[in-house]
């Protein structure tokens, strides 16, 4: 290569990673595809496909399941690679992350211990809000007991995929807490994600996340799921507040600052009639 180092192998199958990773929501195929293409070694693409697995699981990404939808998470995962645990079902299965598809699909035997009196309880709370506010939503919720502690996670997902239009948008949201089995005050964490972007003659992308952190009463199941659930829709609803009011803002002021929306006369031009003005008929003698 004439002038330029030469790339080694690893900093290509790096390199792809990175590109592989940072594929927009319901892009995945597509940047795998072009990165083969990039790549013209198809060896060199199955060591890169090693990022497969992080890529889903922080996109939560969504896959069907007994007729519906289950959710791609490393809070599901039994083996790190690619297998996964949907707790809707209580089914595990294989995920093919090329094909989006789920095979090899089992009962999971567990112990049915206190977690999953909480982990139900939260799981039906949490289903009419759903309902009410995202219109594709898919969720989980994960149970587990140690050292006498009940852990219980939340993962929350829904998109909207319009590539005939050109733009993808996703959302995304994680809750946890840790508690005593006996109940009492804890702290819920959650983290929520908002991922769109455009490629209409361009290529624009938002990428928006908040963390929040609250203590909620959780004295039995049903009332502790409940206020669970209300810091959820409470935090949710500040949070897409809080981007819409932002945006709009914007338009009035950023978007403003790098652009006039008309041009210095305040006067739309017709370029269908340029001919009419002197200057059109000039260029047009001089063309």
């Amino acid at each position: 290569m004439s002038g330029l180092e030469e790339i080694t192998e690893d900093e290509r199958v790096r390199i792809a990673s990175d590109f592989i990773k940072a594929a927009p929501p319901g892009e995945f195929k597509e940047v795998v595809n072009d990165v083969r293409v990039l790549l013209a070694n198809d060896k060199l693409l199955t060591r890169a496909s090693s990022i497969f697995y992080d890529y889903a699981t922080e996109q939560f990404t969504t896959v069907k399941l007994d007729g519906g939808d289950a959710l791609i998470t490393k809070d599901g995962s039994l083996d790190g690679s690619k297998r996964f645990y949907d707790p809707r079902t209580g089914k595990s299965f294989t995920y093919n992350y090329l094909k989006n598809e789920a095979n090899e699909v089992e009962e999971e035997e567990r112990e049915q211990g206190e977690e999953e009196k909480w982990r139900t309880a939260i799981q039906e709370a949490l289903a009419p809000y759903l309902d009410e506010f995202y219109p594709a939503h898919v969720s989980a919720v994960y149970g587990k007991v140690e050292d006498g502690q009940i852990s219980l996670t939340v993962c929350i997902e829904d998109h909207k995929y319009n590539p005939n239009n050109f733009w993808n948008g996703k959302w995304k949201s994680k809750w946890e807490t840790t508690f005593p089995i006996a109940g009492g005050y804890a702290s819920v964490s959650g983290v929520m994600s908002a991922q769109v972007h455009y490629y209409e003659d361009g290529n624009v992308q938002l990428l928006s996340n908040k963390k929040v952190e609250e203590t909620v009463q959780l004295s039995d199941p049903d009332k502790g799921a409940a206020n669970i659930v209300e810091f959820i829709k409470k935090s949710e609803t500040e949070y897409q507040m809080a981007i819409n009011e932002n945006y709009t803002s914007m338009s009035n002021t950023t978007f403003k600052a790098l652009r006039r929306n008309l041009p210095i006369t305040q006067t739309l031009i017709d370029w269908h009639k340029l001919h009419g003005f002197q200057v059109g008929k000039d260029i047009m003698n001089k063309s």
